[in-house]
């Protein structure tokens, strides 16, 4: 689904879960890369990027509890009104985005 042909709400929850896969993402593959090969550090952030189904799940929970927009997160009462809108996208919509994220991500 084009970004065009999305309602504002879809929009909200589509760059949400945009951001929130590359800060949970990112973060895993930079402390993979950060750390020695032979580390607890990146054996766990290999572990956690070869996890689809943790990923996806994990993201889905980030993406519907704070709001992520490029380069910080919010949360708490002011985020209430913004999460309202992205769950009324419904969580079969919303588990689409995020699946199609992390694959387009590489994983």
């Amino acid at each position: 689904m084009k970004t065009s042909e999305m309602n504002e709400r879809q929009k909200k929850a589509f760059f949400n879960i945009k951001y929130a896969a590359c800060d949970l993402i990112g973060g895993l593959e930079n402390a993979a890369s950060d750390y020695p090969a032979g580390s607890k550090e990146h054996q766990n952030a290999k572990e956690a990027l070869a996890d689809h189904a943790a990923l996806v799940s994990l993201i889905y929970s980030m993406a519907t509890t704070d709001i992520y927009q490029e380069g910080s997160v919010s949360f708490g009462n002011a985020a209430a009104s913004y999460i309202k809108d992205i769950r009324f996208c419904g969580k079969e919509w919303l588990m689409e985005r995020v699946e199609s994220r992390v694959r387009k991500l590489g994983y």
